[in-house]
């Protein structure tokens, strides 16, 4: 379900049609009805509100005690979880039925208006001169407006709770149903932009498998062409190139080893350090009782890349990458560091979060994007601080040997 912490009533229930609803109903009724958010504030329009209320809500002063009062109403009324009646803030008898979506107070159906005739001249109980100067307001008119003021009996104020319990359930049903659109959405988006991210991975493979047979054909006949230079390190680089291009090719299980990904690295960097010479230095830290776990596949790759790329090459004395796995219980973490260049922590999270404009962070995005799409959104990329290194970026997934063993175990 969709974090319900910062929803509002305007996130799930239309204002008009809040609007067209209450006042066809409450014309139907003849009972006063305003519907307020959580804090009071009336949404929409007043709807058969007595002269007496009206006039006092012209006030700026008497507008703010009613909104405040009303707040209090519906905090009240959520607290029990039942309608209240309750005297405002002029002693007038009032209704609330609050609105509650997911355990949350969304706001209220409140109104009433009135005074009760359980005592004799209820309305003698203003001081008119008094309540005028203090609101600003004309004494003739006031008077006027107190003098309409409706006296009921009891039973009044429960065909108002019934009437505004039929509204508010109305709106509690329209937000639950905006609200399940709203997660069916989201859940529609994500997994849309997990298929792009399949059809985009898909494609890339297609790419690369472009007549493979004519490239591994013409890099074993360059590697006999630098054997029989005696040119042992461009042989030994053209090796590294033609099993690591192989191993991308060739690979079909979504969780390999973690020896064999770490071995892929391994070539890659060998590869770049014949490029680089000097410039690049690393190394990586397996231990042998991590080797079997597995890890998806081509999530580590382009973190070592972004390193080299974005840290070491723009730096003419270059840098150092450690790649170091360790187990915590349940969780395996891989850190990659480097000392080149360091990697911005505010463009990093806007990566992360998907609000990097540019195209340099999409390996990295889809990496922590398919941890979160296998694992959970507990699961992903994190970037950690340290002295030493100017970036560090923290690989974080389950330990498991075998994906569907650990998925059928999450189930249950």
């Amino acid at each position: 379900m969709l974090n319900t912490n910062d929803l509002t009533l305007t996130d799930v229930v239309d204002i008009d049609t809040l609007s067209n609803v209450q006042s066809k109903l409450a014309d139907l009724v003849g009972i006063s009805v305003v519907t307020a958010d959580a804090n009071g504030n009336p949404l929409g329009r007043f709807n058969n509100f007595s002269p007496f209320c009206q006039l006092i809500r012209s006030s700026k002063i008497g507008a703010k005690k009613c909104i405040e009062c009303d707040a209090q109403a519906e905090q009240k009324a959520f607290a029990t979880g039942k309608p209240t009646i309750s005297d405002c803030h002029l002693g007038l008898k009032d209704c609330c039925v609050p609105i509650i979506v997911n355990n949350k107070l969304l706001g209220g159906v409140l109104g009433g208006q009135v005074l009760v005739d359980d005592q004799e001249n209820p309305k003698s109980k203003f001081d008119i001169p008094k309540l005028a100067k203090e609101l600003d307001l004309e004494e003739s008119e006031l008077a006027v407006a107190i003098d309409n003021l409706a006296v009921v009996e009891p039973e009044y104020l429960q065909d108002c709770v019934d009437f505004y319990e039929v509204l508010a359930n109305y709106f509690t049903e329209m937000g639950i149903k905006s609200l399940f659109q709203q997660q069916l959405l989201k859940e529609t988006q994500e997994k849309l932009d997990y298929e792009r991210r399949l059809k985009y991975a898909e494609l890339k493979t297609v790419e690369a498998q472009i007549n493979p047979h004519f490239l591994f054909n013409t890099l074993n006949s360059i590697s006999r062409v630098a054997m029989s230079e005696n040119a042992p390190l461009t042989e030994e680089m053209i090796y590294n190139l033609s099993d690591l291009i192989r191993y991308n090719l060739k690979q079909t299980e979504e969780f390999p080893l973690l020896k064999n990904e770490i071995k892929n690295i391994r070539r890659y960097l060998s590869i770049q350090k014949v490029r680089y010479g000097d410039r690049l230095n690393y190394q990586i830290n397996l231990p042998n009782h991590l080797e079997d776990f597995c890890i998806p596949y081509m999530i580590l790759q382009p973190i070592v890349e972004n390193a080299i790329i974005h840290g070491i090459e723009p730096l003419a004395k270059g840098g150092s990458v450690y790649i170091s796995v360790s187990r915590n219980e349940e969780d395996i973490s891989i850190l990659v560091k480097n000392t080149g260049v360091g990697f911005k922590k505010q463009q990093a999270l806007k990566i992360l979060e998907g609000k990097d404009g540019s195209s340099d962070g999409i390996g990295f995005l889809n990496s922590h994007l398919r941890l979160r799409d296998y694992f959970g959104e507990n699961y992903g990329l994190q970037i950690l601080n340290d002295e030493t290194f100017s970036t560090v970026i923290k690989i974080f997934f389950p330990a498991f040997t075998d994906y569907n063993h650990y998925k059928n175990k999450v189930i249950i």
